[in-house]
């Protein structure tokens, strides 16, 4: 792995594989939805959208082309925290990948009428997303836990904020958060650092916004709740969630082993409790999503309405039990050996270790996979048990998106 920062304050970060033929790189931009005003929300994500629709030199059409005629693939994602736009092709054609994204980056037209096409497309994602349950029940539990602030909004936007915003709106966030010194580029796979930098080098990294100035700390509601959305679907979709911590504190290795042991798969306690027992519902899972400065720790499933009841007892009764008597080394062992696999599988390929290289790096973190796993290898049964007693001594907050709550369910979270 290999890191160089340009005069700009552009940074570079690689990692060589030498049995790969192909090549991955990525370019983030450290602005999300979390950096957003409530008048600019959703403009990172509408932003991701436009800067595919043409530049200087080449049409939308062009653009896509260019890549795809070798076979390549050509993307971008936006998150709460970041907006990547990435490129996947052979080693031979590493050269043309940057080309593309650098153009795309740095000389995208975003004309008004390109912005009017974008902004149909993106109500029809908002309605796609709208027609899920189980992504609205996330987005709803989130919102709750960090109410009032950018954490707490959704990546896409709403129907609102999508329809009033401007042209100019949507440039001066490119012009503010795309200069040099927010941007990172990330490639993993056959990479040839030297000659990356090389070429990189020469980019003239318009627009050059200021530096970007780090979020607000995250504002966590952790007084817990019911928050409901009716939709008509046969199940419902739950989450019960907790207020954890973010990216960098040490308390995420004892978390991220509570969560294989509770819910990580057919041998945790809940599937078998929950499903394998007494058949209540498909399938159940624990985990959590984590930010620089905050988490959401929590256990999702679908049932019928009239098993919710049933489900939601179990699943506090199983947290109080690990709370108050812990894992048995056997969990942990097994809970730190499906860390590893699962952790090493997921970042096998060059696609995978670019993402994780610029995302972290963005975000601060330089921490490499080996690093990660010994301090999971560390961790002892007695600190997970410490890491389930502080957080479930919260009150959690119990998101369900579907039919009518039942009235035992409303009774016992309003008493």
């Amino acid at each position: 792995m290999r890191r160089t920062t340009l005069p700009n304050g552009l940074q570079v970060v690689t990692e060589h594989m030498p049995a790969s033929r192909t090549f991955s790189v990525g370019v983030f931009a450290g602005v999300g939805s979390r950096h957003e005003t409530p008048a600019l929300h959703g403009a990172s994500h509408f932003l991701e959208h436009v800067l595919f629709k043409g530049t200087a030199r080449r049409s939308a059409e062009e653009i896509s082309a260019a890549v795809e005629a070798v076979g390549g693939e050509l993307n971008a994602y936006t998150t709460k925290e970041y907006t990547c736009f990435y490129a996947r092709v052979l080693q031979g054609d590493a050269a043309l990948a940057v080309d593309v994204l650098t153009d795309m980056i740095t000389a995208s037209t975003i004309t008004g009428s390109d912005l009017d096409a974008e902004r149909a497309v993106i109500q029809d994602e908002i309605a796609m997303h709208a027609d899920d349950p189980g992504e609205v029940v996330q987005e709803v539990v989130a919102g709750h836990v960090f109410a009032g602030s950018g954490l707490g909004r959704t990546v896409i936007g709403s129907p609102g904020s999508i329809a009033d915003l401007t042209r100019d709106q949507v440039v001066r966030h490119w012009r503010r958060h795309y200069g040099p010194s927010s941007l990172v580029v990330a490639a993993a796979g056959h990479v040839d650092h030297d000659r990356l930098v090389e070429q990189l080098a020469s980019l003239d990294a318009r627009p050059h916004g200021p530096a970007r100035r780090p979020p607000k700390a995250t504002a966590v509601n952790s007084r817990g709740g019911l928050v409901t959305a009716e939709r008509r679907v046969e199940q419902v979709s739950a989450v019960l969630g907790y207020p954890s911590p973010g990216l960098f504190d040490d308390a995420r290795y004892a978390l991220g082993l509570l969560s294989l042991v509770l819910g990580g798969g057919m041998s945790s306690r809940l599937f078998v409790e929950v499903r394998e027992r007494r058949g209540l519902t498909y399938g159940i899972d624990a985990g959590e999503t984590t930010y620089s400065d905050a988490g959401l720790w929590s256990v999702d499933w679908q049932c019928a309405p009239n098993k919710l009841a049933p489900i939601v007892d179990l699943v506090r009764a199983t947290l109080a039990e690990v709370a108050e008597h812990g894992v048995t080394e056997a969990e942990l062992a097994r809970a730190q050996g499906q860390m590893r696999g699962q952790t090493v599988l997921s970042y096998e390929s060059p696609s995978s270790r670019m993402s994780r290289l610029g995302g972290n790096t963005v975000l601060g973190d330089q921490r490499d996979l080996a690093e990660v796993l010994d301090r999971f290898d560390a961790v002892d049964a007695g600190q997970v048990q410490a890491a389930a007693a502080t957080l479930f001594s919260q009150q959690p907050v119990l998101g369900l998106v579907g039919p009518r709550v039942p009235a035992k369910v409303l009774r016992d979270w309003s008493s």
